[in-house]
């Protein structure tokens, strides 16, 4: 391969993933406006976003050559503009409808990007908008008058050639005149069913857009320039990359001075970049060896408090970069709720606050599944149906919440349904069936943990959204594997809440050092409580419960760590404590996390690893195993 050609693939490389990237922005974008569409009253705004997302999309794929997808998104387009100009009434089927497409055009983008083996069908989809499309009245061809020039150079061949048959292909080409040289005209007529925008927006990839003048039956081409006021077209923006590239092979000089100037970015653009993910997770690495090495001088020289500072600025900053809102996990469940509430036959609305709150990408990743399963199971076990709600008395449609805030250090997030509630009599008599030990006049709370028991399930039949027993247990474990816990409360008839609480970030966390049988261990700090000293008689056998020491009116299940029984650290995970007892309380300080099955194995107990200021490495403790460890020893 040669290095012109190879330039060239390369070139074309970057502009396939920068359309891809602002295809799933647009594709978001789509998504989350169609589902705040109401078919009783559509919002007109709304409707043009869509449309000018749709547009975009088709007019990026026509450039690269995605024959398929401008092709989809031509047809989407259409009955789109039907919807917006108040030519159709829009009722669900069409909302539906455009749901499907948009997964259609995200699944060929998809291959497009090689991240599917072959190319989805998008034949029904086409189909299905077509059919919505000429359902309604049918659009009546307009005649165009075309006029482009004066042109400062001629047009090249086959770049015009290439033009005059897209539009052959749009619309019905009449007479044309064609004077393409220095300071001549392009005349012709175009009976076109679309948009003046459409239109438009093909010139524009050949000529400047200073240079298109457009007339029709009503208002013909003068010799002024005619401004088009249909605000979509200016809709038709290609990508940087894809501007810069045409602006070195224009034919045309630049716009002269009096020319309208060129729109400034929006605010946002030139104040953020997209970084790769390598380069950020190598970023996060040098900070926490540097954050390793300022732990190791200030232990040889002494306090190095401007060091400190400015490790901590830096380590700030970089952290920054990881962090993205919520919003990433937030925008999939209204979709998610609507399309499984119709398979239930329920009527669902889902209300998000908090999606602006950041979370570390990997956690974002990370906790994706458990909080789909707890929506998932919001809707298909908390939610009664229309007819069950209004012999309860409540409204017809329910509601689910899902909230996000920070905390401390921590992230908190809410899902909560105002449905039918935790039934205690059938989760007992569930584990009665079990075998599971439980006393009937257990507290609420207590009965609650049934569910996060392996296998535990109250439906009563097996369907393809719930009742195979695996689904809460997960949700704990998965989020006890981020360092987080789970609450859960509920009130028969009023609803469900479920409440997760993770670290911001996985990379550097707060934590207690202390010692133990001459080695050193490491706490979370999310998960101490306290640290105290045991007093003689304290520490005392319970018949059944093993060993428990005394804390105020409580008795905690003890762990052993070291040799001494002088010091205790509280701790707690998932509702329940335990007392971990040491020889030795270090100290307070941040810890960079290191993975220990990455670098060695899973080991039973503990969570990660991390190198102290000496240069040797300390094992960061699972809470979550102890205490569970801890409470199986005392029962």
């Amino acid at each position: 391969m040669s290095s012109a050609a190879a330039k060239a693939l390369g070139d074309a490389s970057a502009f396939h993933a920068i359309f891809f990237e602002e295809a799933d922005e647009h594709l978001v974008s789509v998504e989350s406006l169609l589902l705040r569409l109401d078919p009783s009253a559509p919002d007109a705004e709304a409707l043009n976003g869509i449309f000018r997302a749709v547009h975009s999309i088709k007019g990026s794929a026509g450039m690269l050559g995605f024959a398929e997808i401008v092709s989809l998104t031509h047809v989407f387009e259409n009955l789109l503009d039907l919807l917006r100009k108040g030519e159709r009434a829009l009722t669900r089927r069409e909302v539906d409808a455009m749901l499907r497409a948009g997964d259609v055009v995200k699944s060929q983008i998809a291959f497009r990007r090689g991240n599917l083996p072959q190319a989805p069908d998008m034949s029904a989809a086409e189909a299905e908008l077509r059919e919505l499309a000429t359902a309604g009245p049918a659009a009546a061809p307009r005649r165009f008058d075309v006029r482009l020039g004066p042109l400062a150079r001629p047009i090249e061949a086959a770049e015009l050639e290439m033009m005059l048959a897209g539009l052959a292909e749009m619309g019905e080409l009449g007479s044309r005149q064609i004077d393409n040289v220095a300071g001549g005209e392009i005349r012709f007529e175009l009976s076109l069913a679309g948009a003046e925008a459409d239109l438009h927006s093909v010139l524009a990839l050949v000529v400047e857009p200073a240079l298109i003048r457009i007339g029709n039956e009503k208002q013909p081409v003068s010799e002024k320039k005619q401004p088009v006021n249909d605000d979509s077209v200016d809709l038709f923006e290609a990508p940087a990359a894809f501007r810069a590239r045409r602006g070195a092979d224009r034919r045309q000089t630049p716009r002269r001075e009096n020319d309208r100037a060129a729109p400034a970015p929006a605010q946002g653009e030139a104040g953020s970049i997209r970084v790769s993910v390598e380069k950020i997770d190598r970023l996060v690495n040098l900070v926490g060896e540097l954050v390793i090495t300022e732990a190791m001088l200030a232990q040889q020289h002494g306090a190095m408090s401007d060091l400190a500072r400015h490790t901590r600025n830096l380590q700030e900053a970089v952290m920054a970069i990881r962090m993205v809102p919520i919003s990433a996990v937030f925008s999939r469940f209204p979709r998610l709720v609507r399309e499984l509430a119709q398979r239930l036959g329920k009527e669902v609305e889902i209300r998000l606050s908090g999606e602006s709150t950041e979370l570390d990408r990997g956690l974002i990743e990370r906790i994706t599944d458990p909080l789909t399963h707890l929506v998932r199971n919001a809707v298909d076990h908390g939610m009664e149906t229309p007819v069950e709600r209004e012999v309860a008395g409540k409204p017809r449609g329910g509601e689910i919440s899902l909230t996000a805030s920070q905390r401390g250090g921590s992230i908190r997030i809410e899902v909560r349904d105002d449905g039918r509630g935790l039934d205690r009599a059938k989760i007992l008599a569930r584990a009665a069936e079990r075998g599971t030990p439980i006393a009937a006049d257990a507290p609420d709370h207590e009965v609650w943990q049934l569910i996060f028991e392996p296998g535990f399930s109250t439906a009563e039949t097996v369907t393809d959204v719930s009742g195979r027993g695996v689904g809460m247990d997960v949700v704990r474990r998965n989020i006890q594997l981020l360092g987080g816990t789970v609450e859960l409360a509920s009130k028969p008839g009023s609803g469900t809440t479920v409440s997760v609480s993770v670290p911001l970030t996985l990379a550097i966390i707060e934590a207690m050092t202390v010692g133990a049988g001459g080695k050193t261990y490491v706490l979370p700090l999310a998960s101490v409580i306290e640290s105290r000293r045991v007093e003689r008689g304290e520490i005392r056998g319970i018949a059944g419960q093993g060993q428990t020491l005394r804390v105020r009116d409580e008795y905690l299940p003890v762990q052993r760590l070291g040799k001494s029984d002088e010091l205790a650290v509280v701790v707690e995970a998932d509702g329940a404590r335990a007392a971990l007892l040491v020889d030795e309380l270090i100290g307070q300080q941040q810890v960079v996390v290191k993975s220990l099955e990455a670098n060695f194995r899973k080991v039973p107990g503990i969570a990660a690893a991390t190198i102290m200021g000496d240069g040797k490495v300390a094992l960061i403790l699972d809470i979550g195993q102890i205490v569970r460890r801890a409470e199986r020893a005392a029962a």
